[in-house]
């Protein structure tokens, strides 16, 4: 059984989290805004984890939070399979944003919901940089 080992690419993304995460918390001091960010910048990484990691361990990611937050992604992505990469950009950032504001919605906090969608749109940013400006792989 293989471990969950996640790329070079995945790790600089998780590092960026953390650089972000303690700058926004000492520029704006707030707590929720911070973990809630957070929440949605892990919910896209998670997404984007490649399907085979969680598909080869199925009998070890039978019923863990990767495998329910990559579920639920794809299940609401499924129906734009064929729709222009712009309209799926913007539709990535709406599970995670959903989920959780439902959830503060229940709880009758006072949290700014809108973190979430920035800290999913924050990682989609990272992911369009990484596949713009990374180096083409030549056919040799």
């Amino acid at each position: 059984m293989n471990g969950f080992f996640i790329s070079k690419r995945k790790t600089f993304e998780l590092g960026v989290l953390v650089l972000l995460d303690g700058v926004l918390f000492f520029v704006l001091d707030n707590w929720d805004f911070v973990i809630l960010f957070s929440l949605g910048f892990i919910w896209n990484w998670v997404a984007s984890q490649e399907k085979d990691i969680i598909i080869e361990n199925n009998r070890r990611y039978r019923f863990s939070t990767l495998k329910t937050v990559f579920n639920l992604q794809n299940l609401i992505l499924k129906p734009l399979t064929k729709a222009p990469e712009a309209l799926k950009f913007i539709a990535r950032l709406l599970p995670a944003g959903i989920f959780w504001s439902g959830v503060i919605v229940f709880n009758e906090s006072p949290m700014p919901w809108w973190a979430v969608f920035i800290g999913s749109l924050v990682l989609e940013l990272i992911i369009l940089e990484t596949k713009i400006f990374a180096p083409k792989q030549s056919s040799l």
